[in-house]
């Protein structure tokens, strides 16, 4: 099976691109998002590190890991984003691996917002960079969240630069049109990777 390592960066439209792979095509899909959330649930072994390394503060009031005091603590103390960092993405890498033992089908998207910057592209075969302009990423996280673009535009500085995701690409789609204009690209995508395979 071919593997495709899905990134970009915040508010390209990763979700939306893996999504219309999953239902126009049946792609298997992993998401490296959705795999962090189930460690950090109450009892795991990710959620019990945490805790420990960063103690009370980082609970909610039901005892659920406060994820909104992660995000501020990792943007503004990156010695903080680093011991978080060594705790989730071996956890998140071993379990992405693991998933994809048990996936049919002639190639899956594995969905990685941090692929470069963790170190992950061994763990797949081609990466895949959604790429927006700035302005669109700004605009989209801003109406999704409902926050400020000021804090978006912290999150976009504190990630890596398209121009140096760009280079890590094998393929790439640009989400700055219209629906239309994404299905003919993942539609081309999706022709080059069956050809790929075979």
């Amino acid at each position: 099976m071919l593997r495709i390592g899905l990134t970009g960066g915040i508010g390209v439209g990763k979700t939306v691109v893996s999504e219309k792979f999953k239902t126009l095509y049946d792609v298997s899909v992993i998401d490296a998002d959705k795999i962090t959330r189930q460690l950090m649930q109450i009892g795991n072994e990710a959620y019990n590190e945490i805790v420990s390394t960063f103690g009370g503060e980082s609970l909610s009031d039901n005892k659920e890991i406060n994820r909104k005091f992660l995000r501020e603590v990792i943007f503004s103390d990156s010695s903080k984003r680093d011991i978080l960092e060594k705790i989730i993405h071996p956890k998140v890498r071993h379990a992405i691996i693991e998933n994809t033992h048990s996936l049919s089908g002639p190639y899956c998207l594995i969905v990685i917002p941090l692929l470069i910057e963790s170190n992950m592209q061994s763990i797949v075969d081609r990466i895949l960079v959604v790429d927006a302009h700035q302005q669109n990423q700004l605009n989209r996280v801003a109406e999704r969240d409902n926050c400020d673009p000021d804090h978006v535009q912290k999150i976009i500085d504190a990630q890596i630069s398209a121009d140096e995701r760009l280079r890590h690409a094998n393929d790439i789609i640009t989400n700055n049109g219209d629906f239309d204009d994404l299905d003919r690209q993942i539609h081309r995508l999706h022709q080059k990777y069956l050809a790929l395979t075979r």
